[in-house]
């Protein structure tokens, strides 16, 4: 992946940052269960809760590297053997993932940082499903990245350092997201930060400070906007 030398290169963490993928879920969810927002709730919990603590199984080398809808799927089948989830209700959310909403602000503000800058997603989901997601949503992107080019899952410094080196550039490219745990891990591997929030985000440590601080991302274009 070749960038214009003087443009500046963001890399875009997806899930949670650019979509709401916990609110999405639960909507998600609770139509296809027929159960209400308290429920859905809980199930979504669980769900991720499944797919953070294999993350961090693999990671951590105590499991082989599998696909983000594989953990899917797993999370959804010990739904469906707990009687959580009926069989159809699970069925029809195996590709919940594909169909996450985006945040209000998401395609303005991609649209006016891709004017300027190269942007690059760089997300745990799988190329698949970014695919799904990326097909009806109108992102604007420079070039896509999954956790899954690298065998491994963020914060696996493998993850960024995969960025680091399709981008190719004279400057770090700078990691935008909305999970401070995300941004340090960029951070120890080379790269500048930004951090954005949203809800169900990871915000920052009382005091601390990444290299840009955006109420949203059309905030950041304004501030990354060069003279």
């Amino acid at each position: 992946m070749s960038d214009i030398p003087d443009r500046t290169v963001l890399v875009f963490d997806v899930l949670g940052t650019l979509v709401d993928q916990t609110g999405s879920l639960e909507r998600q969810v609770s139509a296809a269960a027929g159960i209400d927002d308290d429920a859905a709730a809980d199930l979504v919990r669980r769900w991720l809760g499944h797919v953070s603590a294999q993350e961090e199984w693999i990671t951590s080398g105590r499991r082989s590297f599998v696909p983000s809808e594989a953990l899917d799927a797993e999370a959804l089948a010990d739904l469906r053997a707990s009687g959580l989830l009926s069989s159809d209700a699970s069925a029809h959310l195996l590709g919940a993932s594909e169909r996450l909403s985006l945040w209000e602000d998401t395609l303005t503000g991609l649209d006016a940082l891709a004017a300027e800058h190269t942007v690059v997603g760089l997300s745990n989901a799988s190329l698949r499903v970014l695919i799904g997601l990326n097909a009806g949503s109108g992102m604007r992107w420079h070039g896509l990245l999954s956790a899954e080019d690298a065998g491994a899952y963020k914060p696996d410094p493998d993850v960024y350092r995969l960025a680091i080196a399709r981008v190719a550039h004279a400057e770090p490219p700078i990691m935008v997201a909305a999970h401070a745990w995300d941004l340090r891990a960029a951070r120890a591997a080379g790269m500048r930060t930004a951090y954005v929030p949203r809800p169900n985000g990871d915000p920052p440590a009382p005091g601390e400070r990444f290299d840009v601080h955006a109420t949203d991302l059309v905030d950041l274009a304004v501030q990354l906007r060069r003279p």
